[in-house]
């Protein structure tokens, strides 16, 4: 799968056929605020979501910036990946 951070609308995103899925992102204080998640058709049930997911947090890990999980499924995430979790802002418990 090819995750591409689209700095210019601030999102990662994958195209599926016709399809684009993205995760947006806003930069503050150096952390990425993952504010929003948009998947076509079944990309959340066939997996790609999550692994869409996962490159992009080691796309964001190179960088050593923290994320801020503003989404259900960003949060979900980060909720079962415990090897993530320091990703998290110190102090930041979900």
């Amino acid at each position: 799968m090819e995750v591409v951070d689209n700095t210019e609308m601030r999102h990662f995103e994958v195209r599926d056929g016709n399809a684009l899925a993205t995760i947006e992102y806003q930069i503050q204080e150096k952390k990425y605020f993952l504010t929003k998640a948009s998947f076509p058709g079944d990309f959340e049930e066939s997996g790609k979501a999550t692994e869409m997911l996962e490159i992009a947090l080691d796309m964001i890990s190179e960088t050593g910036m923290r994320v801020v999980p503003m989404t259900s499924f960003v949060k979900s995430y980060f909720r079962k990946n415990r090897s993530r979790k320091s990703m998290l802002p110190v102090g930041m418990h979900l």
